[in-house]
């Protein structure tokens, strides 16, 4: 079974990982090169900036001298799709081992609607619970302490996803356990350095990036939405054949 979950990931994670390629194609990376042009003008200034992806898990990429970047739009596209797919595996990886638990539990029933419904709680801890904190950036952008804000995001997808994890499986009024958990990691978000969130000292430059930073915030939640609940619904598409042709072959052998 270990070696059916291990092919279904990748198979999900390839999957999912190069439909959010294309849609970050069409959408996310036109903006942060519009984004970028501005950086390149300006140069690195302040405590530090950065950029996110618009994928929760792929952190924050710095810019400045010394730093790699692609060369080329097909070396650009090559490395995202590569780590889309790996996190796409990553993360199918986790959410195929907890269905199944919960399926052995008879807690989940492995249909594409609660595929749909794990995809969405997901996308919520992953993507929706950190951006409230700290929201998606564009190139340019000045931003605190990396290190804190990565420690931030993930105790924070630890405790929403354990939260809403509460809220669904657990009974009567032990649900209400989960509520505390969605709210604490907002008492103590990083702080970003005082005075403008872009560098950049054109009004024309920075209203463009404003702009652009608001574009990339929504571009970036709905790709995010559309690659978690097609990681769901593929999960729980593909757990039901597994465990049900485990459990044919079961019963045949019985026989």
């Amino acid at each position: 079974m270990f070696r059916s979950l291990i092919s279904a990931a990748v198979l999900v994670g390839v999957v999912s990982g190069l439909l959010l390629t294309a849609a970050q194609s069409m959408g996310v990376t036109p903006i942060l090169l519009a984004a970028e042009q501005y950086e390149a003008n300006t140069g690195p200034t302040g405590s530090g900036h950065s950029h996110d992806h618009g994928h929760g898990d792929e952190g924050h990429h710095h810019h400045g001298s010394g730093t790699w970047a692609p060369v080329s739009d097909a070396e650009r596209l090559f490395f995202t799709a590569l780590s889309n797919v790996l996190a796409g595996i990553g993360f199918a990886a986790i959410l195929l081992v907890i269905m199944t638990r919960l399926h052995e539990h008879r807690r989940l029933a492995l249909t594409p609607v609660f595929g749909l419904l794990v995809g969405l709680i997901s996308y919520v801890s992953v993507f929706v619970a950190p951006a409230i904190g700290l929201p998606p950036e564009v190139p340019g952008a000045i931003s605190g302490d990396l290190e804190n804000r990565q420690f931030w995001w993930i105790a924070t997808v630890v405790m929403v996803a354990t939260g809403l994890s509460v809220l669904c499986l657990a009974s009567g009024w032990k649900k209400l356990a989960g509520l505390p958990l969605l709210g604490l990691p907002y008492l103590f978000v990083p702080s970003r350095p005082e005075g403008p969130l872009f560098a950049n000292s054109d009004p024309s430059a920075v209203a463009a990036l404003n702009d652009l930073h608001l574009d990339f915030i929504w571009v970036s939640a709905l790709t995010n939405l559309a690659f978690w609940l097609v990681v769901g619904v593929l999960c729980a598409v593909i757990l039901n054949r597994l465990l049900g042709t485990r459990s044919g072959s079961n019963e045949t052998t019985a026989t």
